[in-house]
């Protein structure tokens, strides 16, 4: 018998305020377009009707992105962000059958409300 993932259980682990801080951090050193998926796989993971084992890829490859200490250290020049853009780019393959483009608007707005919410915050003005 194979057990149950309870999907549920990890995702209380997911701050949205610490997510919107590495997509801050990190917006003049990735893409435009990778940020945008990112918001996407950040959305298919409260999505119910995605098969759990699936889910459970984008909360890894979402996990190892926001973790700050990972395999290869994201603040070496240039090979710092591939191991994270490997899985990312993996969780992404995975998740194109569930994206729509109504998907890739909503999240393309919700990127530029959080990079520009985060440029005006008092926070940033003192970090």
């Amino acid at each position: 018998m194979k057990p149950r993932f309870k999907v549920n259980k990890y995702l209380k682990y997911y701050n949205e305020s610490a997510f919107r801080k590495k997509l801050f951090k990190l917006s003049g050193k990735l893409s435009n377009q990778l940020l945008t998926y990112l918001i996407v796989l950040y959305e298919l993971i409260k999505d119910k009707n995605i098969p759990n084992k699936t889910r459970l890829i984008f909360i890894a490859a979402l996990g190892y992105f926001i973790l700050p200490t990972d395999l290869v250290a994201d603040f070496l020049p240039v090979i710092g962000f591939t191991d994270d853009l490997a899985f990312l780019t993996y969780a992404i393959t995975t998740a194109s059958a569930y994206i729509t483009p109504e998907m890739i608007e909503k999240a393309k707005e919700k990127k530029d409300q959080i990079l520009n919410k985060e440029k005006t915050s008092p926070q940033s003005k003192t970090t």
